[in-house]
């Protein structure tokens, strides 16, 4: 019985990658260009796709609990849902994290692995909507800083690629260094439950967690703001404000 169980859960994580294709080929030959026909400008028009990107990915979520996929567990979901002008820092569990943040936050920018900007299927809905990580510091930082000022939450992801498997957290100084270069605060996220196999950097496609269902539990931490560092070097300050970033999120997975 086990065995089956974890059979169908691998068949029920494959449709799901192939309804989340699906889905991606509908909003870039569709979706897309019916909101650009109808929006004035180009920030009406990413506005407009973000919201239908935070629709679309609360639909896989619900697939996702229908099928026993997966479980989503939000902590002060309300909350997260009207952030204005935040940088979200998450830990990276998986490869659903991503998916599970922008169905929480519907105005989610986020920085993307420039090489999933050069992929078929999501490629068009990258590139159109999130900014590369490829970008030099400076135009980073630009691009970062106006999306804030936007009204726009900033997912941004410290150790830039997922959690490896001993769970041991690696975070860079990027969101920090972004923070105190726009001024926008930042809400640690952490994404907690239960063990990821199958979703990890470097599983086996046809890999699932042995025992049960994905379980993904996503916890926001106490605003970290800029302001409490400015009177560190920016290096000391990046570093200061890092540190906390990661001690606070290991403390949440630790609880």
């Amino acid at each position: 019985m086990a065995k089956l169980k974890t059979y169908y859960r691998i068949f029920i994580k494959l449709l799901l990658f192939f309804f989340f294709g699906i889905g991606c080929i509908i909003l870039i030959t569709a979706v897309f260009p019916t909101i650009r026909l109808f929006s004035t400008d180009n920030l009406q028009f990413k506005k407009r796709s973000r919201k239908v990107m935070c629709y679309t990915q609360k639909f896989f979520v619900f697939l996702g609990r229908i099928t026993g996929g997966f479980k989503l567990k939000v902590y002060e979901r309300e909350y997260l849902s009207h952030l204005e002008g935040r940088i979200i820092a998450a830990n990276h569990p998986s490869l659903l994290d991503v998916v599970m943040l922008l169905s929480i936050i519907p105005n989610a920018d986020c920085i993307i692995k420039a090489s999933l900007g050069q992929r078929n299927i999501v490629r068009n809905i990258v590139n159109t909507l999130y900014i590369p990580n490829s970008l030099d510091f400076d135009h980073l930082t630009v691009e970062c800083t106006k999306t804030l000022a936007e009204g726009n939450c900033l997912i941004i992801f410290p150790e830039g690629t997922r959690t490896k498997a001993d769970g041991i957290l690696d975070f860079k100084r990027g969101a920090a260094r972004i923070s105190l270069s726009s001024g926008a605060p930042i809400v640690p996220v952490c994404i907690g439950g239960n063990d990821k196999y199958g979703l990890r950097k470097n599983n086996p496609m046809f890999s699932y967690n042995p025992d049960e269902e994905f379980l993904y539990i996503v916890t926001p931490l106490p605003e970290v703001n800029p302001s409490e560092y400015v009177g560190n070097p920016m290096p000391v300050a990046a570093k200061k404000i890092t540190m906390r970033i990661k001690t606070d999120i290991e403390n949440a997975l630790n609880r």
